[in-house]
């Protein structure tokens, strides 16, 4: 009968070749990491975390980010042997088209993994939000009932050294310290290589120095590959009141015959060094076999040490809830459904003829309307908050002694941000972000993965488009409208008055999936015609033409405005014209081909203004008119507005010139 041991040591060699057999059978990945990790995440699992293989969305469960994304096979491997639903089936078919184990980690496709991750540097900021989130509630909690100890959750992160070179973590890092942000224990690989040969060429700094600098936790242990010296580390990490960075000194593919050269970072192995291996750890099965003692054994250790956690966990739980106070029970129900619902109906709200205001200053108070008294809420901005005017009044800012502001300063992070956001709204929150859009150039991979996960959360984003060529014209909004648009899953608005400001949160709010809002600075109208509750159906008729329709100019934000008062001018020249309204043209493009058609008849002359570079528009006009989108395909110019539009042939008198001549 083997000892304890004896059991780690076997159960530890079956999963690594079982992550060998996945990597071989998909024909790539990285088999490297996977053996050089694979003693950490074996003793993670069977020594340290606290999950519930049976109850995956446990929501105190420890959460395990893999920014390191393509250690994913050596992760799907540890859940399958911990007892999580993943069938041999599913690691047979990893990498395959809809299978369970995809090429790097998607958001609970298996159950058991906590988000999506691609990128490197990403898992840190979800790591950040995460915490930002977990720590934020417990303090909510707490607020109703001082005992409240439901959430307190550690978030592990598996770190290479591509995560310690990328600007996108190094933004989250030095936040996370100056937030003192102490759940988080960082798992570095340090294996001294990159896909494209050393890290020494690229990364030649003493790493521990500068997690000491930043007030972290540090512990380095120089041989990566004893499961006690590991769980030592470990646990002490647990017990500092700082967040942890565990470096661990690896030796890229050990145990192969290629140990510790770059061609381990990806590709598989060979035949004869696979089935050298497999002697070596004494596996006398064939491919994707694990033994019946390496089963009993990881399950046994992991319920044997979580089972007292969680019945006490289970009693504190029962305990809050019993105590009925229904701002506890509403945290209950989002932290168990990850779904923040917040009501706002716009018809509440009536706007004097007359109202004039910028679009960002509508914006602003918007937002407080709608989720001020919404505690699961919380709002976000990279830095010019008061220039951008994304932030609640009447509350406190985040910080490491109040954990209950529900402003979040980031500074000039806007890298990292979407990554914030996307880890906040994993524990329920529906945040919002305010940005110049300029920046979502930045922002762009994190956006995607906003809507990858199909997250609650939401860009605002201000100083829209070329009315912004006072800053110069390197911070002049460019093709940033166009590729919101062309990310699947992101539905962008672009509101014209304040009318239209309500209906696009009174939307937002309903649809809890991801948004952007694009808003200007200039000073705009409360619209005639100007409608919130047609918001929803992306674009309605805003001016009617008033006895035959002659032609149609389609047109979003700021721009309506020009496109309303050109179709009273030419009506005197005769010109008798539709203006169509676009606050969303992702949500025009989903409504039925019917409606499309009762808005834009196909037989009637029709333009859009709009100042992007956005071709989507074409679908909607006639291929075999010239010139009939009416946008900016250059870069603009630096200096005072009413200029640059006149350099640019975008001002009033050059697009009433431009739509006469399609519409006559």
């Amino acid at each position: 009968m083997k000892n304890q041991a004896q059991l780690d040591q076997m159960s530890l060699n079956e999963l690594k070749m079982l992550s060998i057999d996945m990597i071989d059978r998909a024909g790539s990945g990285s088999p490297g990491i996977c053996l050089a990790m694979a003693p950490v995440m074996y003793t993670l699992f069977t020594k340290c975390i606290n999950i519930s293989p049976k109850i995956p969305n446990y929501f105190n469960r420890d959460r395990v980010i893999l920014s390191s994304s393509h250690i994913a096979p050596l992760y799907y491997a540890m859940l399958y042997i911990a007892g999580y639903d993943i069938k041999k089936e599913d690691l047979m078919n990893y990498k395959r088209i809809l299978s369970n184990t995809p090429a790097l980690p998607e958001l609970n496709n298996p159950a058991g993994v906590d988000a999506s991750c691609a990128f490197a540097g990403d898992g840190v900021g979800l790591s950040l939000g995460i915490e930002l989130g977990r720590e934020y509630i417990d303090s909510l909690l707490k607020k109703e009932d001082k005992k409240a100890n439901i959430l307190n959750f550690n978030t592990y992160c598996f770190l290479s050294d591509a995560d310690i070179i990328s600007g996108t973590a190094e933004e989250s890092f030095s936040f996370i310290a100056t937030k003192k942000l102490n759940n988080i224990i960082f798992l570095y690989d340090k294996n001294n290589m990159t896909s494209d040969g050393s890290s020494k060429d690229v990364l030649d700094i003493d790493v521990a120095k500068k997690f000491h600098s930043y007030g972290y936790y540090v512990d380095e242990l120089k041989d990566s590959t004893n499961i006690r010296d590991i769980q030592r580390a470990i646990e002490a990490a647990k017990r500092s009141n700082r967040p942890s960075m565990i470096i661990f000194n690896t030796v890229i593919g050990k145990d192969s015959f290629n140990e510790g050269k770059q061609i381990m970072h990806s590709g598989t192995l060979s035949l004869d060094d696979a089935n050298t291996l497999r002697r070596k750890y004494n596996i006398i099965f064939p491919p994707f076999e694990v033994s019946k003692d390496t089963f009993l054994h990881v399950q046994k250790e992991i319920k044997d040490r979580t089972t007292k956690i969680q019945t006490k966990w289970n009693e504190e739980f029962e305990r809050l809830r019993g105590v009925n106070i229904a701002s506890i029970n509403n945290i209950i129900y989002t932290l168990q459904n990850r779904f923040t619902t917040i009501p706002f109906d716009s018809s509440n709200y009536k706007i004097n003829d007359g109202y004039r205001e910028t679009l960002k200053e509508s914006n602003y108070k918007i937002l407080n309307l709608a989720i001020s008294k919404n505690d699961l809420s919380l709002v976000l901005n990279t830095a010019d908050s008061l220039d951008t005017l994304v932030y609640l009044q009447n509350t406190t800012y985040f910080n490491e002694t109040n954990k209950l502001g529900r402003n979040i300063r980031l500074g000039v992070r806007n890298l990292a941000s979407p990554n914030i956001i996307n880890g906040l709204n994993l524990m329920g929150i529906r945040p919002f972000i305010g940005s110049k859009l300029v920046y979502a150039d930045d922002m762009l991979k994190g956006i995607k993965m906003s809507a990858l996960m199909n997250l609650g959360v939401t860009y605002i984003f201000t100083h829209d488009s070329v009315y912004n060529s006072i800053d110069g014209i390197s911070r002049i909004p460019t093709s940033e409208i166009s590729f919101l648009r062309h990310i699947p899953n992101l539905t962008v608005y672009r509101p014209a008055d304040i009318n239209e400001m309500m209906g696009t949160y009174e939307t937002i709010l309903e649809e809890n999936k991801p948004a952007a809002i694009v808003v200007g600075t200039n000073s705009v109208p409360k619209l005639p015609g100007s409608n919130a509750k047609n918001v929803e159906k992306g674009a309605y008729i805003i001016k009617s033409e008033r006895n035959r329709l002659d032609g149609i100019i389609m047109s979003s934000g700021e721009e309506v405005v020009s496109a309303m008062q050109i179709a009273y001018d030419l009506e005197k020249e005769g010109i008798d014209i539709r203006v169509i309204s676009v606050p969303s043209l992702d949500k025009f493009m989903e409504q039925g081909e019917n409606y499309q058609k009762e808005l834009i008849p196909y037989d009637i002359k029709r333009c859009v203004i709009e100042a992007s570079n956005d071709t989507k528009w074409y679908k909607y006009l006639d291929a075999k008119v010239d010139n009939n989108l009416i946008n900016i395909n250059d870069f603009a110019y630096g200096g005072v507005p009413i200029e640059v539009l006149q350099k640019m042939g975008y001002d009033y008198d050059s697009l009433k010139l431009k739509v006469r001549e399609i519409l006559k």
